[in-house]
């Protein structure tokens, strides 16, 4: 879930140190995914979702490069970027693995020094509940699609259990009996020192993907909607019991 964006609230050195404390751990889950259904069927989504003549993709705060490895095997050109150099190690690890070839750099996403119209298509996953100015990100994401390039964003409300005392208690139910049946609860690294408080995030409590739809049609974008819940899609028996509270969901726009 590494996406690497600040101000104030958040700044991009915290979240960058956050994030590559926590990168190993997320590493070995990206690992274990990059094993499993989930690349094909991330795949053909992603094939569904993308223009026809997709070749240049942006993986926007890439983390341990699960989207940017998928892609590369599709055959496409790959540029991955992330704020944190804990997150990239890792990336550069499972991409010899792989043996794919990708474009991976350093870099704020709130600031991306990339040309206008670079890329056919920009994706992220679980990356912008975490920007501390998303407004800002989604603008940069439509100077840097071409006509008729797409965004793709994937990610959850995983915060709001936060501000609902009902959704709270479900999510712990669902976290114990994940750790009954299966022994853990895909908990991030127990030596994170680096504070970070979700609260001061903007979209914590926003209700989305409302949100980012009303967003991206007010920016100018074209043919939005979301799809509310690709879970059983996506998603084992395990993340559907444990994060069953908050669904991923995609939303998809156009840049006309």
């Amino acid at each position: 879930m590494s996406g690497c964006g600040g101000t104030v609230a958040l700044d991009i050195e915290s979240m960058a140190r956050y994030w590559s404390q926590d990168a190993e751990n997320y590493g070995n889950i990206i690992q274990g995914e990059l094993a499993s259904f989930r690349v094909e069927a991330w795949q053909k989504l992603l094939r569904e979702k993308m223009p026809a003549d997709t070749n240049m993709v942006l993986d926007l705060g890439c983390g341990p490069a699960f989207f940017a490895i998928i892609l590369a095997k599709m055959g496409l050109e790959v540029t991955a970027v992330d704020c944190s150099e804990g997150m990239l190690a890792q990336a550069r690890q499972l991409i010899e693995m792989t043996g794919v070839s990708v474009d991976l750099q350093q870099m704020d996403i709130n600031q991306l020094d990339f040309a206008a119209g670079s890329f056919d298509a920009i994706v992220s996953r679980n990356v912008t509940w975490t920007l501390s100015n998303p407004w800002q990100v989604y603008d940069e994401c439509r100077r840097l699609l071409r006509t008729g390039g797409r965004l793709l964003l994937f990610d959850a409300n995983w915060n709001m259990p936060l501000y609902d005392e009902d959704m709270a208690r479900r999510a712990e139910d669902r976290r114990q009996e994940c750790l009954r049946q299966y022994g853990d609860a895909l908990e991030e690294a127990d030596d994170i020192t680096e504070p970070f408080d979700p609260l001061k995030l903007p979209l914590s409590g926003t209700k989305r993907p409302y949100w980012d739809v009303e967003l991206l049609r007010s920016m100018g974008f074209g043919e939005v909607h979301a799809e509310f819940d690709l879970t059983e899609r996506l998603w084992d028996e395990k993340e559907r019991l444990l994060y069953g509270e908050t669904p991923l969901f995609g939303v998809f726009a156009t840049k006309f």
